[in-house]
């Protein structure tokens, strides 16, 4: 058995880094699983919306001329 003055060793490896609050070390991990789960899903569709929003912003430019225009206009500045 331990004793009180006997310290138990670990590799440093397993230690926790101290980047963890207390409040989440004590939670189970289905729960941080779920937390981190959540936060990645929002994340993807955050990207997924910007994504989707940039492609509607190059086809609404090019059906209405405007990459046509700004094109001739550097050419103008190329002659």
């Amino acid at each position: 058995m331990k004793q009180g003055s006997e310290q138990v060793r670990e590799v440093g490896s397993s230690r926790q880094s101290g980047g963890f609050k207390d409040r989440e070390r004590d939670l189970p991990i289905g729960d941080v699983l779920r937390k981190h789960y959540r936060e990645l899903m929002t994340k993807r569709l955050l990207v997924l919306t910007v994504v989707i929003l940039l492609i509607l912003l190059v086809v609404i430019f090019t059906v209405n001329g405007f990459f046509g225009r700004m094109f001739d206009t550097l050419m103008g500045f190329v002659d």
